[in-house]
């Protein structure tokens, strides 16, 4: 790859993102503005923040890892995310929407009638996000490590930059530089694969020997279920379908993207397999992905794909950043704080998950125990409170203490007959229909 190429390319994207987020972070007058984007989204920039919300990392990176270990089976990771985007487009998305709240927490608050829920829920998903957040931060040092680069300071620099436009605009500057992002990496993927599918067509028919998928049983459940049960309950995504226009926006831009996100999904899974194909050896540390398209392609692809894969992974990352600090804000503080002061939650929320990304290194691993952890507490009480207006505390506080009793639990009970991931759901409903009982009974 052309260093010169690449590291020109880099600053100037950086510099159109700084400069996008700049533009849209005038006019921020609220908490509203900042966390919500004025709730005023319309389709177009909204189906591009949810899928450059959604194909970050995890989905690019980590799958090409994983594509070189079990091949084509990987597609279940991001069909995954895809259909939870596109279940919130058939309704869910418009459900959450009709809630006049900042966050998903507050939905527990407002159906529960618990202000102590909100706090829990709310924890728990910033301990998520903030997982996530780590693991994307891990994604750009591998792809750097791939390389040759690996000097911290910049490393730091790079994050900086994207920490800086994050901070000072909000929503309303991570929606802006979304489209951004989205519009260059989607592009970018398409043309490297069409670059490699032509030159060699055959390489899309391959198939390598790979590890056995069997093997891999809990991976099958955490790769498919937990994205898409966590989709339900994210704090960035439902942030989003709270900052809609409409309801009817939220549901057409989330179906939209889950449809892309598939579709893009393809490509990194596809090189994954093709390294393999082909017998490329990975050094160690260093990503699949870049590896396979340095050998396959020439310097300038290598460098625009290189760019491409840091604009995926921070676009998610400022996402993450901005839920996190919502999260923080809207229901651990009062709702009338300065935007001074959610811009200081904003920034040692991004230099904290700097800090803890140097300790972590599978990022598909990292991204479902972050997944597993929050849908095991939080998806079935939020699920119900979308369909039940006037919940029962005791319900919904069974279902979050259960479930986490279960994520604990079957890590130190061996599950191999059944996936540990369904088993803290199926305890948490358990809990959740205990409550339901005891209040029946009650009442009667």
């Amino acid at each position: 790859m052309n260093l010169i190429i690449f590291i020109s390319l880099l600053f100037g994207l950086q510099a159109i993102y700084w400069y996008v987020g700049k533009r849209a972070s005038n006019n921020l007058n609220n908490n509203q503005d900042y966390f919500l984007a004025g709730k005023n989204i319309r389709f177009f920039p909204l189906m591009m923040t949810f899928l450059a919300t959604q194909v970050g990392g995890g989905l690019v990176l980590g799958a090409a890892e994983e594509a070189y270990r079990f091949g084509w089976p990987v597609l279940l990771y991001p069909t995954g995310a895809a259909v939870g985007l596109i279940l919130l487009g058939m309704g869910l998305g418009k459900k959450l929407a009709q809630f006049q709240v900042s966050t998903v927490a507050e939905v527990l608050e407002v159906v529960y009638r618990s202000p102590t829920l909100r706090k829990v829920a709310s924890m728990l998903s910033v301990i998520s996000l903030f997982m996530i957040l780590v693991a994307q931060i891990i994604a750009s040092n591998k792809f750097l490590v791939s390389l040759g680069f690996s000097n911290t300071a910049l490393f730091v620099l790079f994050w900086a930059i994207v920490i800086l436009y994050t901070v000072r605009g909000g929503l309303k500057a991570v929606i802006a530089t979304d489209i951004v992002q989205a519009a260059f990496f989607g592009t970018v993927f398409f043309l490297c694969f069409g670059f490699v599918f032509f030159t060699d067509p055959t390489s899309f028919f391959a198939s390598p020997a790979v590890e056995k998928f069997a093997g891999a049983s809990s991976k099958l459940c955490g790769w498919l279920l937990m994205p898409l049960m966590f989709m339900i309950i994210e704090q960035d995504m439902a942030q989003r379908c709270f900052a809609g226009g409409s309801p009817k926006i939220v549901s057409r831009a989330s179906f939209w993207a889950g449809i892309f996100t598939l579709v893009i999904a393809l490509i990194p899974i596809f090189f994954g397999v093709l390294a393999k194909t082909i017998g490329l050896v990975v050094p160690e540390g260093a990503s699949v992905l870049m590896t396979v398209i340095e050998k396959t392609t020439n310097p300038w692809v290598t460098a625009f794909v290189g760019c491409a894969v840091l604009a995926a992974i921070i676009s998610t990352a400022s996402s993450l950043i901005n839920a996190i600090s919502s999260n923080l804000a809207s229901d651990f503080m009062r709702r009338d704080n300065s935007i001074k002061l959610v811009q200081g939650i904003t920034a040692i929320t991004s230099i904290g998950a700097l800090f803890f990304a140097f300790y972590f290194n599978n990022v598909v691993d990292l991204l479902i125990q972050s997944y597993e952890l929050s849908v095991s507490c939080l998806f079935i009480p939020i699920l119900a409170a979308l369909f039940k207006r006037q919940g029962n505390f005791l319900s919904a506080l069974l279902s979050i203490v259960m479930g986490a009793v279960g994520f604990c639990l079957f890590r130190f009970i061996p599950m191999d007959f059944f996936p540990r991931e369904i088993a803290s759901v199926i305890l948490s409903f358990v809990g959740y229909s205990v409550g339901e009982l005891v209040y029946l009974r009650r009442a009667a």
